[in-house]
């Protein structure tokens, strides 16, 4: 009992203490993760997604120009057979003309190598024909225009211009042939004594002739 009381009575010893002189900013970090982790797999996580974008990007950039190419590849074979095609048919048209017109030409209600005979062969004397137009106009037609001098004074030349125009309708063998003739000019010819003349002959399609 003696003890104990004398235990009790030992006054309880000061807490022992010394000043801190540790710098926290420079001591290492003693946590199981460090911060510094986070930071360097977040910067790679990001590099790394930025490098994926950019790498799909241009996969798909290069992946365009190869559908362009292919592209304008195909429509420059199309433009290469089209504008073959369009040659084509334009030389066919050409050609489709040429045989139409040779076609028409052998159903002419009068050849002009016949119709020109003709007209030498019923000439009066005092006509004179210094050229013949013949223009070939299909279905509705062909027209032909003489043009030539008429001997005489004005009056006289007038006059035998106006019966060989006459002569012309009521020609069996012509007549028949045209759908109408008429004078469409005279005048005097500056240089002789005589007068010029144009006469406007339009026959009748084929098929249409006049019967005798």
């Amino acid at each position: 009992m003696s003890l104990i009381k004398k235990s009790d009575a030992t006054p309880a010893s000061a807490p022992l203490w010394h000043p801190n002189f540790r710098n926290f900013e420079r001591l290492p970090d003693t946590k199981v993760v460090r911060t510094t982790f986070f930071i360097n797999v977040s910067a790679i996580t990001l590099a790394a997604g930025l490098a994926i974008v950019m790498g799909w990007r241009e996969y798909r950039i290069m992946d365009l120009k190869v559908q362009i190419g292919e592209t304008q590849a195909v429509i420059d074979k199309n433009a290469k057979e089209n504008a073959e095609s369009i040659r084509l048919s334009k030389v066919f048209e050409e050609e489709g003309k040429k045989i139409a017109e040779a076609s028409a030409f052998s159903k002419r209600a009068l050849p002009p190598s016949e119709f020109i005979l003709l007209l030498g062969k019923t000439l009066p004397k005092v006509v004179q024909i210094e050229s013949v137009d013949m223009r070939f106009s299909g279905v509705s037609g062909d027209q032909c225009a003489l043009r030539g001098i008429v001997a005489g004074t004005k009056d006289e030349a007038s006059g035998s211009a106006s019966k060989y125009v006459e002569s012309l309708r009521t020609l069996s063998v012509l007549g028949s042939k045209f759908e109408s003739v008429s004078l469409a000019s005279i005048n005097p010819d500056p240089v002789g004594a005589f007068l010029r003349f144009e006469i406007n002959i339009k026959f009748r399609p084929v098929g249409k002739e006049k019967k005798s």
